[in-house]
């Protein structure tokens, strides 16, 4: 039996003197701060196209295959040429002004982010900015992140 624990101790020990696998750790860390940044990025130009009002920019953002549309209570799933269809159409108008406020960007994998936070959307009628809260999934899909599922809640008065 002593023998054994002696035999147990020295492999263990020898397993020990092996270099250890790379970290992968670092190159984890490295493809979520890409992705964030990516994230990051598609949101600004969100907001640029909303703002300019390209509505054929805008329906290019969200997934090929169709898009879950949450708020105010409502839950619907829309085909990619139907989100294109409403932006291209005239019951959706672009802002008189547009800013996303608060935005928090969380790693849903290695190809998905989820983006949570508000927004603050002026209507083209000249009233008061709205507020509203935001979540989206964005999902990469043909080497492009898209959008997968987008709630808007809570339309009031923008306070900042």
């Amino acid at each position: 039996m002593t023998i054994a624990i002696a035999l147990l101790l020295m492999a263990a020990q020898a397993g020990s003197a092996l270099p250890s696998p790379p970290d992968a750790s670092a190159a984890r860390t490295m493809a979520e701060a890409s992705i964030v940044a990516e994230a990051q990025t598609f949101m600004a130009a969100y907001a640029e196209e909303l703002r300019r009002g390209d509505r054929a920019a805008i329906a290019a953002r969200y997934d090929r295959g169709g898009a879950w549309l949450l708020g105010h209570g409502e839950k619907s799933f829309s085909t990619w040429a139907a989100l294109a269809a409403r932006y291209a159409g005239p019951e959706w108008q672009p802002p008189a002004s547009f800013a996303w406020r608060d935005l928090t960007y969380l790693l849903a994998g290695p190809e998905a982010v989820i983006v949570i936070g508000r927004f603050e959307w002026g209507p083209a009628d000249g009233r008061p900015p709205l507020n509203f809260s935001y979540t989206a999934m964005l999902v990469r899909q043909d080497g492009q992140l898209r959008i997968r599922l987008e709630d808007e809640s809570g339309a009031r008065p923008a306070t900042n």
